[in-house]
């Protein structure tokens, strides 16, 4: 049986679209993906659109049922919404405390322990790019 789409990609944050997709390909509804998940459906479909801020335990659950680390999910949700939360100060140290405690956190999930050495600063740039960190100019 075809996924019956509900949510249009177009209504969808960067998240929405992955969970679309998931759904596309793996011939699920977004009933089914929410019991997959653990969350309830009107949550799933809230995570889905443009603007809307799931919890991390959302995101986490999602994260085992789409197979993606659950900081990707994150940054995905919160795509062009972190450059503008960033300007604000007092936002600045409780999004870094966040975006640090996910990255421990998603390690220790993939039990993986941090590195006994600071590594080298172009392997951390890569990184940075690699989660979607881009240049201010």
């Amino acid at each position: 049986m075809a996924a019956r789409l509900q949510v249009k990609p177009e209504h969808c944050s960067p998240l929405g679209k992955l969970i679309l997709q998931h759904m596309k390909d793996h011939t699920v509804s977004m009933n089914e993906l929410a019991k997959q998940a653990g969350i309830s459906q009107p949550g799933l479909r809230s995570a889905c659109f443009k603007g809307t801020n799931p919890t991390d335990s959302t995101l986490n659950k999602l994260s085992h049922v789409l197979g993606r680390p659950a900081l990707e999910l994150y940054n995905l949700a919160h795509e062009g919404r972190l450059e503008a939360t960033l300007q604000d100060e007092a936002c600045l140290s409780n999004a870094r405390d966040a975006l640090v405690r996910e990255i421990f956190e998603t390690a220790a999930e993939l039990g993986l322990s941090a590195p006994k050495n600071k590594p080298p600063k172009n392997t951390i740039k890569e990184a940075l790019l690699t989660l979607g960190f881009c240049s201010n100019s």
